[in-house]
């Protein structure tokens, strides 16, 4: 079961929203039955581990299991050059919130999967 892009788009704005809000959400492997998303929040700190996914349950108010790849800009550099499937991912995927970090994330991806 693919999820509707418009319950991906609600729980971007819900991120959007929150307290140390990210400046970057790319949705990455549409067709999964998880949603699988890489987020950018500025205010963590250096992580090496932000390749690994986090895996959320499905909830009240969002239904699906969640597949989530965070970590501030650099942290989720360094996973994308450890990780070529995940830099393919994200040069794949689509951009759904942009805050100042998508454009040149992206740009990366490209490079490493190339």
């Amino acid at each position: 079961m693919t999820i509707p892009r418009a319950e991906i788009e609600k729980l971007v704005d819900a991120h959007r929203k929150l307290p140390d809000p990210m400046t970057c959400a790319i949705w990455i492997r549409p067709e999964a039955s998880e949603a699988w998303l890489v987020e950018v929040v500025s205010s963590m700190e250096d992580d090496d581990r932000a390749g690994d996914v986090i895996r959320f349950n499905p909830g009240i108010t969002f239904r699906f299991p969640l597949a989530l790849v965070v970590g501030n800009r650099e942290s989720v550099e360094r996973a994308m050059e450890k990780d070529r499937e995940l830099a393919g991912a994200v040069a794949r995927g689509e951009v759904l919130h942009d805050g100042g970090d998508a454009a040149d994330l992206v740009a990366l991806a490209r490079r490493l999967a190339a």
